[in-house]
């Protein structure tokens, strides 16, 4: 019993083959054995490797490639995995988000609820096509070119145990990682990061791939102040299906005894067709408790 449906979509970055970008794909929701493997697994992986882990086991194809393996997941850039990771969620779960978060200000902290919508959190895709990027840097006068690429996955998980203890450590490895070269005026290499690089790449990287980092700019109804917060997709959807599946198991358990399926067939139903019949059988047993 195979009730999965699949989803065509494009990315915005897309991912390079001999040198020529695909940005279609192909993706199915989470199924009851995804949900299984996230609920046993995912709190031992760092935030990074579990979006690897959701993407690979969901993305049936990427331009060309038929079942990506992982190391294709790790190697897209940040905003096609955010990407993905939007795409996933409303197909698993439906279009709208809610979401909690508190006014910053501490003599207010104020709670307020958001809903969100994932087609509003989508960006188009980018109008440039190209792998690798070049910007000019200035410092003290001086001029320095930068040929560099897009953070990662593999970047991103490269760092993260890093970052743990060393934030900053962490993303001065993930430029490092991403720059292919630097010249000076004299357009000799430069060994070492110049502060005004570590300072002014990572703006730069975050305009050329702006779903990367999705900013909500908010406003405290009750005390007026402005500001904004990151929406980290990832750790949304995995909260999620932790809050939504530690009863999974149980779930099989009832819907074995009554339709008599095996757990196979159960875990591979999506979600909300699981959960559909679940409620069925709920509403069975309230008319007969009536009866």
């Amino acid at each position: 019993m195979q009730l999965d449906s699949l989803t065509t979509l494009t990315l915005p970055g897309g991912y390079w083959i001999d040198g020529k970008c695909h940005r279609e794909a192909e993706l199915r929701p989470l199924t009851g054995h995804d949900e299984a493997f996230l609920l046993e697994f995912g709190k031992t992986l760092l935030p990074s490797q579990r979006t690897t882990a959701q993407l690979a086991r969901s993305l049936t194809r990427l331009g060309p490639l038929q079942k990506p393996a992982a190391e294709v997941v790790r190697s897209l850039t940040i905003g096609d995995r955010e990407a993905l990771l939007l795409h996933l969620r409303r197909l698993t779960f439906g279009d709208s988000l809610d979401c909690v978060v508190n006014c910053p200000d501490p003599t207010c902290g104020e709670k307020m609820d958001l809903e969100l919508r994932v087609s509003d959190l989508l960006l188009p895709p980018y109008a440039y096509s190209q792998e690798m990027h070049e910007g000019t840097v200035m410092q003290n006068g001086s001029a320095y070119r930068v040929i560099f690429r897009l953070p990662r996955g593999f970047d991103q998980e490269e760092a993260a145990a890093l970052a743990l203890t060393n934030p900053q450590a962490g993303v001065d490895l993930i430029l490092r990682r991403c720059i292919e070269r630097i010249t000076g005026e004299t357009s000799e290499s430069v060994k070492h990061l110049p502060p005004a690089v570590t300072n002014q790449l990572p703006t730069m990287m975050a305009k050329l791939d702006p779903q990367a980092e999705l900013t909500l700019n908010l406003s405290c109804p009750v005390c007026g102040r402005p500001f904004s917060a990151i929406f980290d997709t990832g750790s949304y959807l995995f909260q999620e299906l932790v809050s939504m599946t530690k009863n999974i198991f149980q779930e099989v358990h009832l819907l074995a005894s009554h339709y008599h399926w095996t757990e196979s067939e159960i875990l591979g139903m999506v979600s909300r067709r699981r959960h559909l019949y679940l409620r069925l059988l709920d509403e069975a047993h309230r008319r007969g408790l009536q009866q």
